[in-house]
């Protein structure tokens, strides 16, 4: 019994909220972004004449560029947490800091996907 006791703290410590970071990170990555355009752009520039610039795969990759950009930045302050406390692994506290990140980073998109849509 003791035993599913470390598997409920270790998933709702650890990987619940690396879960949910994720999944911020790719909400972030929706065509909603106020950054989809300006990445779309700059990532144009340096696909041209690759086998990544099809449109349906380019849409993709910008999004996927995004998400990732999202997880690097929103992660600098937990890493900085991480460093200055001496922690070799990350603890709860940096987890949910990388979350906060996340979720500050994501909101733009979230309150455009919530705003009523105008004609």
């Amino acid at each position: 019994m003791d035993r599913g006791q470390g598997y409920l703290g270790t998933l709702l410590g650890r990987h619940a909220p690396l879960a949910a970071t994720v999944a911020l990170a790719i909400v972030s990555g929706l065509d909603l972004s106020p950054v989809f355009d300006t990445v779309s752009f700059y990532l144009a520039s340096f696909a041209r004449n690759s086998p990544l610039f099809h449109p349906e795969l380019f849409y993709y990759l910008t999004s996927l560029a995004i998400s990732a950009m999202t997880l690097l930045l929103a992660g600098i302050p937990a890493a900085l947490y991480e460093r200055l406390r001496g922690l070799q692994t990350s603890s709860p506290v940096s987890l949910a800091i990388w979350l906060a990140g996340t979720l500050l980073l994501t909101l733009p998109v979230i309150l455009r996907a919530l705003a009523p849509v105008e004609d």
